[in-house]
């Protein structure tokens, strides 16, 4: 069988706008350079004998960024509660409340979750892939950072290919109507993916754990969140430390530009390439702008970061144990 004609006309033109984007990248990269040759952003050097390895190992990555991100999703039970308004920080609490003007519900899953989550008075509506990418970026930029133009041109091409799917399922482009972002996902999920038994334990406990859930004052929410945002935080810095850690991918990655910043500190060029811009370093969401700085940081991450490697994984999921 074959695609209809619509589907190929819309791959080819999800195509051409990305290589467009991509083309006049390189057409001012090359100008500017007057280099004899140069390849697209995303592409190996040599396309015709490289291309298909280069490619896999950017979905490998890309697969490698979504289970770790996923991971840390479900470390806090966020993951599938589409229902309710994830709140870890001071500012998270304070939009949560300016959804309805305060008239929901706070709930706790314990103290040993560093996240409270909040049920708007009004049902929360599944919101679009493009206004999820859009909201990314425009976090992405108000943090002092931005992505590639040629991976946002990708991850906009996309983000389209799913809200197409809005015209075959009724106005819904992940779950099907009166369908759960828990059940759509493992209804999804191959159950040859090597980590099905771990999602589906997830989505058991996930379970038990809402089913034990406790409603809080608006008092009690806001006694808990200091404790709350503390963690947080230190969450937000040990999750560097995993993902460099355990992740061969950007192990691998990490500890080249480790060495060429060291090699840039002793040559003693690393302050100059943070005044021109050439090497941007944010920490705490603020621009590093000290060489000696941020070559403390980065001794510090590589001192502290197998022992963070090895306390998360010595942690147990209780669900995968109940199995055994």
């Amino acid at each position: 069988e074959t695609m209809p004609t619509q589907w190929f006309a819309e791959i080819y033109d999800l195509r051409f706008k990305v290589y467009n984007v991509l083309q006049r990248r390189k057409r001012l990269e090359h100008e500017a350079s007057l280099s004899r040759e140069m390849h697209h952003d995303f592409h190996p050097h040599d396309l015709e004998h490289d291309g298909e390895a280069h490619f896999s190992k950017l979905i490998a990555k890309e697969t490698a960024i979504t289970e770790t991100t996923v991971g840390r999703l479900m470390g806090s039970y966020i993951f599938f509660s589409d229902d309710y308004i994830p709140v870890q920080t001071g500012t998270a609490f304070y939009k949560a409340l300016q959804s309805d003007g305060g008239k929901g519900t706070f709930y706790s899953l314990g103290s040993d979750v560093h996240c409270l989550f909040y049920k708007p008075a009004e049902a929360l509506t599944m919101p679009d892939p493009q206004e999820c990418f859009h909201a990314l970026a425009d976090h992405a930029t108000m943090t002092g950072r931005r992505f590639e133009v040629g991976y946002a041109a990708a991850m906009e091409a996309f983000t389209e290919v799913l809200e197409s799917r809005k015209e075959g399922l009724g106005g819904s482009w992940f779950s099907a109507p009166g369908e759960s972002s828990k059940d759509a996902f493992m209804r999804r999920l191959k159950t040859s993916d090597p980590a099905y038994e771990i999602y589906a334990a997830y989505a058991a406990e996930h379970t038990e754990r809402w089913a034990n859930a406790k409603a809080l004052s608006m008092d009690a929410a806001m006694k808990e969140m200091p404790e709350i945002e503390r963690k947080y935080a230190l969450e937000c810095a040990e999750y560097d430390n995993v993902l460099f850690g355990i992740n061969d991918e950007f192990a691998a990655a990490g500890k080249l530009e480790q060495e060429q910043l060291a090699k840039l500190a002793d040559v003693g060029k690393l302050q100059a390439q943070l005044d021109s811009g050439a090497v941007v370093a944010i920490d705490g969401g603020a621009k590093v702008t000290s060489a000696d700085a941020l070559s403390k940081s980065v001794e510090d991450f590589e001192a502290g970061k197998d022992k963070a490697v090895d306390a998360v994984m010595a942690t147990k999921l209780p669900a995968l144990e109940k199995k055994k």
